[in-house]
Order: structure tokens, then sequence, then C-alpha cells
């Protein structure tokens, strides 16, 4: 009798199904969705849950020490509550969804979609001021550089 062991065993050790469930956890957090195998989606999908209904429910500072244990970054993390609680507000559960999208050609295992059940962007907002500046100061020091070669000649 199997008592007190649940989980699924993904054909790996201890140590590589921990490290596994930590980077594709990581994943979601990062990217908002991932395509993987239906069994690996059924592995983590209690992590994510659990780990969005603590960023939702508890206080701000216990959050993002539970988060960090999965992201080891403190920006990220400080952007994963952010966003979360702007977007899924009140809500306490049902933060994920799978989606079917086909059979994997060779070993025939169902690939799935899982994402959260709303539109979250996780991705840091890109500066284009920034970048125009500093085309900007390339632009003059080249300048520069050919007034000084034509002086010199």
């Amino acid at each position: 009798m199997k008592h007190r062991i649940d989980g699924k065993k993904l054909c790996r050790n201890f140590n590589e199904r921990k490290a596994l469930i930590k980077s594709l956890t990581r994943s979601v957090f990062t990217y908002g969705s991932i395509k993987t195998t239906q069994a690996k989606v059924q592995a983590i999908v209690p992590t994510v849950e659990k780990l969005a209904n603590i960023i939702i429910t508890k206080e701000e500072l216990t959050a993002k020490r539970e988060l960090y244990k999965v992201l080891q970054d403190q920006h990220w993390v400080n952007r994963v509550v952010a966003n979360l609680k702007s977007v899924f507000g009140d809500q306490k559960s049902n933060f994920t969804t799978i989606e079917k999208i086909k059979r994997r050609f060779g070993d025939d295992a169902l690939i799935v979609k899982f994402s959260f059940t709303k539109p979250v962007n996780f991705q840091p907002e890109k500066k284009e001021e920034v970048k125009k500046e500093k085309a900007e100061k390339k632009i003059k020091t080249v300048k520069k550089v050919k007034a000084i070669k034509k002086e010199t000649k």
C-alpha cells in the first residue's frame, strides 16, 4: 500500500524531480505560460497554484519570501508579485488553465499549454528613450572624431 505517497515520479530520482519542478515553475512565472507534457504539468500544478494563492492572500513580505525560494531573483519577485496582485485581485483559487495542443510524434505524449487564466505579463517594460539617447550620443562622438581627423590633416 502506498500510504502518504503523492506526486508523480516522472522517471527521475528525487533531486532530478525537484530540479525539474523548480525549473518548470520558474518558467511559468517568467513567461506566463509553457508548453510541455501533461504528466509534467500535473506535477507542477499544485506548486504553481499554492504560490499564486500565497502571493494573493498572504502579506507581501511572506509572499515575496516564498516566491524567492523558486525564482532566486529579487527584482523578478517584485515584478511577479505586483503583476499577479493587479491582475487577479481578490481571487483565491483557479489561477491556471491547461489546454491540450497535440500529440508528440515518436512517443505519442500529450503536449499541453499551461498558463494563467488571465493574461499576465511578467516581462520588464522596454525603455526606448534610453536607446535613442545612446544612439544620439554615438552620432555626436562620431562627428567629433571626424572633425578632429579633418583638423589634423
